[in-house]
């Protein structure tokens, strides 16, 4: 959307610069944006209590702050240990206003137009946990609670969703985003101001491998909530996934590589990539959860034929938005693994011990 490239370039704008003017109306807006947050919360209906535990993965800023990586992880690690899971989302950025509870091994064979970027790739990653996907997140967990075979359910970005009760908030805060960029949105991508994180219990904080400001966050953070668990999170690739083979990240060095994505922090991802020794013929950035018709598609294929590249690079979630396209040359996503500090290991024997459930072992 034109809006969110005009926003961006707001709030990327030097220090003098024309586009200050225009950053002056966005601080005005976030008052408006705060009076809203304040009645938004003072009329919502009371917050629905399940019976079974609910685990909340989110954040208070837009963009990408890891939060799909580590519902995966979190996920697995549950999985692993015999609980059954569910996994809950409005499966934002999608078409369709259509409500679903499957589990993954049938959720991911939906198109990501249907079920959301986010779903699709989690699917593909968690056939084994149950989906329930509605615009409204506390229908969604409720229906995964009257199935009644689910041993607790993970929401998908539900810091914000007041509506549904939840055992324990995970907020990911991304420590490698510029400073001034946290102002309250629309001036800054804050969703609500840094004094709501007083509300975690738990805070990862992202991405530990290139952020210089974590320390500085983390003290910062921990001053607002000193109770909360923290964690610091290492992002690593090791694996170039293809349509019909995979290659190690090795395979990039010396490559000319036509990058395209439409995510919240695309400089991250394209600085992780020059990281990994390829060479950048291009880098395009598209809107967050970009939809790719045929069309586009098309200039991407072109664009990559212009500059000869050895191969095309995108991300997981784009990706499931491409289907068969044939670009006439290889195209790759990154995998992403997540590392923890503490461990996982501490950290799921820190939910499950305040949640109250059982270890099980398979």
């Amino acid at each position: 959307m034109m809006l969110e490239r005009f926003w961006k370039k707001i709030l990327r704008r030097k220090r003098y610069s024309p586009w200050g003017l225009l950053a002056f109306s966005l601080w005005l807006s976030s008052y408006v944006y705060l009076l809203l947050l304040v009645l938004k919360k003072f009329f919502s209906k009371p917050a629905v209590k399940l019976s079974i535990p609910v685990i909340s993965v989110g954040n208070i800023s837009m963009g990408g702050t890891g939060k799909t990586p580590l519902v995966a992880l979190l996920a697995q690690s549950l999985l692993k240990r015999g609980f059954k899971v569910g996994i809950v989302s409005s499966g934002y950025g999608r078409g369709s206003k259509e409500s679903f509870v499957l589990p993954g091994y049938e959720m991911r064979n939906k198109p990501a137009a249907v079920i959301g970027d986010e779903v699709k790739l989690l699917a593909q990653m968690l056939p084994d946990a149950v989906f329930s996907i509605d615009r409204v997140k506390a229908k969604a967990a409720r229906k995964l609670d009257e199935q009644k075979n689910i041993d607790l359910i993970i929401v998908d970005d539900g810091f914000q969703h007041f509506r549904l009760a939840r055992d324990i908030d995970i907020v990911t805060f991304n420590t490698a985003v510029s400073d001034r960029w946290y102002k309250l949105f629309p001036y800054g991508v804050l969703r609500e101001p840094l004094s709501s994180m007083a509300r975690a219990d738990m805070v990862i904080l992202t991405p530990s491998n290139t952020s210089e400001n974590e320390s500085d966050w983390f003290d910062r953070l921990k001053s607002i909530n000193e109770q909360a668990k923290y964690f610091h999170a290492l992002y690593k690739s090791d694996e170039l996934m293809g349509l019909k083979e995979n290659k190690p990240v090795d395979y990039l060095r010396e490559k000319t590589v036509f990058l395209f994505a439409g995510i919240g922090n695309f400089d991250n991802f394209k600085q992780q990539v020059i990281g990994l020794g390829a060479k950048l013929d291009y880098a395009w950035e598209f809107n967050d959860h970009q939809q790719y018709d045929r069309k586009l598609l098309f200039d991407i294929k072109e664009m990559a034929d212009q500059y000869n590249s050895d191969l095309i690079l995108t991300t997981g979630k784009d990706w499931m938005k491409i289907g068969d396209f044939d670009f006439n040359r290889e195209i790759y996503y990154l995998n992403l693994n997540v590392e923890l500090n503490p461990e996982v290991d501490e950290l799921i024997t820190y939910l499950l011990e305040k949640l109250k459930l059982q270890k099980q072992v398979l």
